[in-house]
């Protein structure tokens, strides 16, 4: 969450010994990552059947490419949603068929066009009508690559005990460089 959640490289830096070996201890670290990012980031549930996604902005379609918001949760990573040229705000709205418990939200734009959107926030709701900020003080500025937003707003103990239950999420891109483009919205 400290690292690739905010756009950056994790570097594990965990090398064998002299023998060609890794050590037990490190072994274990490294089940234990892998069971925690399975157990927390290992089902996508923007990528389920019956999830609708909506964006208040689409660029035309090309000759070749589409640019539509259901884009964002295909899965696929050549292809993305945009927004028209000359637009740098825009709301997206994920729907689920039901209200579920969420702790997370992965945004990635579309890198191959460059870095874009200079602020953005989440917002959760049960009936669509009554929003709520969530993030707590994380700085939702870029997103690059890939940016993870802890709902309640830390890193540290991103369970609470009392989760929310969520049927939509939006998220209100502010502010954009150039025309915003997302390539994957994915929600854990």
């Amino acid at each position: 969450l400290e690292t690739v959640g905010r756009n950056a490289t994790l570097i594990l830096n965990f090398p064998p010994n002299k023998a060609g070996v890794l050590p037990d201890a490190d072994v274990k670290n490294l089940k234990d990552l892998g069971d925690m990012l399975t157990k927390r980031l290992g089902t996508d549930l923007a990528a389920q059947n019956g999830v609708t996604i909506t964006a208040s902005a689409t660029r035309d379609k090309g000759q070749t490419r589409t640019y539509d918001a259901t884009n964002m949760i295909d899965g696929k990573i050549d292809t993305y949603w945009a927004a028209p040229d000359g637009t740098t705000s825009a709301t997206i709205t994920v729907t689920l068929p039901e209200a579920k418990t969420i702790y997370y939200v992965a945004l990635q734009e579309y890198i191959q066009l460059g870095q874009r959107i200079k602020g953005f926030t989440i917002e959760t709701s049960t009936d669509g009508t009554n929003w709520t900020k969530k993030g707590g003080s994380i700085a939702t500025t870029t997103v690059g690559y890939k940016r993870i937003i802890p709902l309640n707003g830390s890193t540290q103990s991103s369970y609470p005990a009392n989760p929310n239950k969520v049927k939509y999420l939006r998220v209100t891109i502010k502010d954009s460089k150039a025309c915003p483009t997302l390539e994957n919205v994915a929600i854990f």
